[in-house]
């Protein structure tokens, strides 16, 4: 019983970063067309440094723990 809360729990948890990390690439695909970033060039440093660095710790959690399909 335990096991499957914890994989529910890990699943679920799974579940609500990626869709924060969709949301936070949706947002910046659509600050990057409207213009903000050419006003705003704090933000647009900080937002892609971010979305770069959670892309890449993604993958490298992807081909450490489920390298199998390499």
């Amino acid at each position: 019983m335990h096991k499957i809360l914890l994989l529910i729990l890990i699943s679920l948890g799974a579940l609500v970063a990626f869709t924060g990390y969709c949301a936070a690439l949706i947002d910046w695909i659509q600050d990057f067309s409207g213009g903000v970033y050419q006003k705003n060039y704090l933000e647009a440093v900080l937002e892609t440094a971010g979305l770069g660095i959670y892309t890449f710790l993604g993958i490298r959690f992807f081909n450490r723990n489920l390298g199998s399909f390499r």
